[in-house]
């Protein structure tokens, strides 16, 4: 009987991997460099308009990265970077004024005298994985991308997926990406503000959004910052603020306890100015002149919060007929003690039990 034929080889370059193999082949825990928000072996794009300040915050991490320490109430651990720029090297000079790179920080200002080829670019990054491997570099800085893709431009998914794509040389090696990006011309909603082909946010591992607190033509050195990734450990919703020196951000914490923490110093003023206990309609038709007044929504967020720290107190059933009204806590005793106001409120009160005040729904 004639034996069973060998079976024959494969000679696909594709592998498969069973569970066994995925257990053994796995990544150790994740290795920070900027907690929450670069990654050893991942990559990391920021967006934000144009003189936000989001080469500042790179510089501040630059910085950063001399030693342990604390950017924006995350932990920074001590690494070596090199930052691809489209600015010069006289500029880069001028800001180590403020900020020190000695040591750790290398620079490649203005690598291409025109619009890279795909074959430039692939040399480029072949020069930093060698980076990575003679120097022990931590972290890429390219700033911004835009100025270094290499084809038809960031509006094309294939031109961008084929930059992108080599960048796992570098992350398989280690290394922590970090790209720089503008955002696009028209309004977009959040999440969507990276600039060209979608194939860009769908690539990277944590999206970064900086946002204007305000306005971009106030003083206000506040800024929200939005992330959307794939770590639990990545702060979602952070208002981060410049120092006076501008040269460190600290965190004023999550964008929604902030945004309470300034808005009920305005709702108090407006309670506390009261002479009877306010509609939200009538809180904000009272509403300070010189502050813009809040959407509904997010005077009812307030007034639910503040209910919440028992920092103000409500009456009715929120009904068209029986509007929620709020005042400050032992304000009624001081009302009480002005006979004018007492009287005031007491014909008010009547008036709304016979039906005879006019309510709008709330």
């Amino acid at each position: 009987m004639p034996a069973d034929p060998a079976p024959a080889s494969n000679p696909s370059p594709f592998r498969e991997q069973w569970l066994a193999d995925l257990k053994a082949s796995a990544a150790p825990a994740t290795r920070w460099l900027w907690t929450g928000y670069l990654a050893a072996g991942s990559v990391t794009l920021l967006t934000s308009p144009w003189k936000a300040g989001k080469t500042t915050l790179i510089a501040a991490l630059l910085h950063s990265l001399k030693a342990a320490g604390l950017l924006a109430g995350r932990d920074v651990r001590p690494g070596k970077a090199v930052v691809v720029s489209e600015e010069s090297a006289e500029q880069w000079l001028l800001r180590s004024e403020k900020f020190d790179f000695a040591d750790h920080v290398c620079f490649l200002c203005r690598p291409f005298r025109a619009q890279p080829r795909p074959e430039d670019w692939l040399a480029m990054l072949d020069h930093l994985l060698h980076l990575r491997r003679s120097l022990a570099i931590d972290l890429l800085v390219i700033d911004p991308l835009a100025a270094f893709l290499p084809g038809r431009g960031e509006s094309d998914a294939g031109t961008m997926l084929s930059a992108l794509l080599p960048l796992q040389r570098l992350t398989t090696a280690g290394m922590a990406v970090l790209l720089l990006h503008h955002p696009r011309k028209q309004a977009s909603a959040e999440g969507q503000w990276a600039r060209g082909s979608g194939a860009l946010s769908g690539y990277v591992d944590i999206l970064l959004e900086m946002h204007y607190y305000s306005t971009a033509a106030s003083d206000d050195r506040r800024r929200k910052l939005l992330a959307y990734s794939r770590f639990a450990e990545t702060p979602r919703r952070q208002v981060l603020e410049l120092d006076k020196t501008g040269t460190d951000w600290r965190s004023l914490g999550d964008i929604e306890e902030e945004e309470f923490t300034q808005g009920w110093k305005l709702l108090h003023r407006v309670l506390e100015e009261a002479r009877e206990k306010l509609t939200r309609a009538e809180l904000l038709a009272a509403w300070p002149e010189e502050h813009e007044p809040p959407a509904a929504t997010t005077l009812w967020r307030w007034l639910d919060r503040a209910l919440g720290l028992k920092l103000v107190q409500r009456e009715g059933t929120g009904r068209k007929n029986d509007p929620h009204r709020y005042w400050l806590p032992g304000q009624e005793e001081k009302w009480r003690t002005d006979p004018e106001l007492a009287q005031k409120m007491e014909i008010e009160k009547l008036l709304r039990e016979l039906g005879g005040e006019e309510t709008g729904q709330e």
